[in-house]
């Protein structure tokens, strides 16, 4: 986590401190939800609390329950994990955060394993020799990441490594410590490992965890500047020596009220990201409506939350628009639990227009820098212009473009639209559609491209890409009896009647969705086909679909990438 936006204060406690103003009401909430808007796939949520959470009963958790599908979850060295060397790594509190998180359906962002700025304030971590760092974060790293192996969505691996402008940096832009001159600290894991110490971590991440996603989380990087190109080069340094990188988390705190984000070179450099092959997360997004000592004589007007709210919807248009993009999560998204209300730390805004000077924010601060009020247990969780702003951008965002596969070996399951060869020797598209293997030539095909159109709340319609007008996944009807719904799949015209043509999506709570029909919903589970059983007994997985009662399968769970709609025709 970002704990100030541009010149971090090493000294700043972290603490949820809660404040004791809520806004006005800004109306009720309506039935569709946040995680019924966004599309299958996409992460919407936000921290669900410190690593020691004593209860899971709290307002903004059970807020969270019904509104959010993906949540952060705390635990970094300093705060409880392993405060004394001389015991052993207590995972217990990253283990039941993550079960609450999976038993109620979210997907999981865990952060953080290594992080140096707040591992500088450990002591025993600081006095500890040189040659036993290397072992001690191996030690943290592996104990932590495989504690919780199979259930974590994205790890943060490292947080907040490159430097800013008036750091001390190295030739790669890592901040190898903290101040500058006399004031300097140096960062424990790069006075003893020099910035191998990213690398290894990667890799000792990777070995405890194969299946999560790993990336590195950094802030100030969200515009095109000399931090994030920085960032950029340095992770496709790392991926280009084959250390196990898989994308970026951009914490996105905006908190000088005098200007709004700098939203078109957001744009670009997700995208130049997004080019690299880099899968982009927003991970800890706050946006300050006003700065006060006051929070109950000075709330922020109409005006300021106006601009929070457009701010907002932007950001997350930004990451709904960028397909690299998987997820918008803030770091609080209640105003009483937020880190920015009733603050007690310094913060310092360096501000990047000419004639400003940065701008010192003393503790007892209230920003109020989230879409929601309230979430104390006192105040009521109340939406605020926010709040309504993401969810108008989400209900107006009816379609988007994926690639599905099967949760059954997933690297051959890709749904695709048969094709078969014309008279002239031209393919041309068929109406079955079978299960493909994603290489650099089906890469390119429209024929593995899907348009999801949302119907309702949770039910979609998906249209192959590859069209010729009979584009529409299909249940089709029985061949003894045409009126009862059949197990064969297949690609029709568009008939806005037909419930054949309309698949309720069960989120499964790891990414993964249960597709099912909604003609004759009980047997209507979309599987993939066994093609036979191997020596030893097994079902092996073969290239058909169909559909069957719902089951316990890998088989009828379904991954959803979204991808550019534009794509090259078959």
């Amino acid at each position: 986590m970002n704990i100030r936006p541009i010149a971090l204060l090493w000294t700043i406690l972290l603490g949820f401190v809660i404040g004791s103003h809520a806004l006005p009401a800004q109306g009720p909430f309506s039935a569709d939800r946040l995680r019924d808007l966004v599309p299958p796939g996409f992460a919407i949520g936000g921290v669900m609390g410190g690593y020691d959470t004593p209860t899971f009963d709290s307002p903004p958790l059970e807020f969270a329950k019904s509104e959010f599908n993906a949540v952060t979850t705390k635990a970094f060295m300093p705060f409880g994990p392993w405060s004394d060397p001389n015991l052993p790594i207590d995972t217990s509190g990253l283990v039941n955060n993550v079960n609450w998180a999976r038993s109620n359906g979210f997907r999981v962002h865990a952060h953080i394993l290594v992080y140096p700025t707040e591992n500088v304030r450990l002591p025993w971590f600081r006095d500890l020799p040189n040659d036993q760092v290397e072992a001690t974060l191996q030690q943290y790293v592996t104990t932590m990441a495989s504690s919780t192996a199979g259930d974590v969505w994205v790890w943060d691996v490292v947080n907040e490594i490159i430097g800013d402008n008036g750091d001390v940096m190295d030739a790669d832009g890592l901040r190898i410590g903290l101040g500058s001159g006399d004031g300097f600290i140096a960062y424990k894991e790069y006075e003893a490992m020099g910035s191998d110490y990213v690398r290894k971590a990667f890799e000792w991440a990777k070995a405890a965890d194969p299946n999560a996603i790993l990336i590195v989380n950094e802030y100030s990087a969200e515009t095109i500047n000399d931090k994030s190109d920085r960032l950029l080069a340095f992770c496709k340094k790392l991926r280009d020596e084959g250390v196990p990188i898989d994308g970026v988390g951009f914490q996105n705190h905006w908190l000088d009220t005098r200007y709004e984000p700098d939203f078109p070179s957001i744009r670009a450099n997700f995208q130049r990201f997004a080019d690299e092959g880099f899968q982009l997360f927003i991970t800890e997004c706050d946006i300050a409506a006003t700065i006060t000592s006051d929070p109950q004589a000075d709330p922020p007007n109409s005006a300021e939350l106006e601009q929070q709210a457009r701010s907002f919807a932007e950001l997350l248009q930004i990451a709904l628009d960028q397909p690299a993009c998987q997820s918008f999560l803030m770091w609080d998204f209640t105003d009483e639990t937020s880190w920015l209300q009733n603050t007690d730390f310094t913060l310092t805004l360096a501000d990047r227009r000419p004639g400003f000077s940065d701008t010192i924010v003393p503790p007892g601060s209230s920003m109020f820098a989230t879409p929601l009020s309230g979430g104390d247990g006192i105040i009521p969780i109340t939406p605020k212009p926010a709040y309504f702003a993401m969810q108008e951008r989400l209900a107006g965002r009816t379609t988007d473009f994926v690639r599905l596969s099967s949760g059954w070996d997933r690297s051959s399951s890709y749904l695709a639209r048969f094709g078969f060869p014309d008279e002239t020797g031209n393919y041309v598209p068929g109406s079955e559609i079978y299960l493909e293997t994603l290489d650099d030539t089906s890469r390119q095909w429209s024929s593995l491209i899907w348009q999801i159109e949302r119907v309702e709340s949770g039910v979609f319609r998906l249209r192959n890409q590859w069209r010729d007008g009979a584009d529409y996944l299909t249940r089709q009807p029985s061949s003894n009896n045409p009126s009862t719904a059949g197990a064969s799949i297949a690609l029709q015209g568009l008939n806005e009647d037909w419930l054949s043509q309309q698949w309720t999506l069960v989120p499964q709570g790891d990414g993964g969705f249960r597709m099912i029909n909604r003609w004759s919903s009980p047997d209507g589970a979309f599987t993939r086909e066994a093609s036979g059983q191997n020596a030893s007994g097994d079902y092996v997985p073969g290239p058909e679909v169909r559909v069957y009662p719902v089951a316990d399968w890998s088989s009828q769970v379904w991954y959803f990438e979204r991808v550019d709609q534009l794509q090259p025709a078959n």
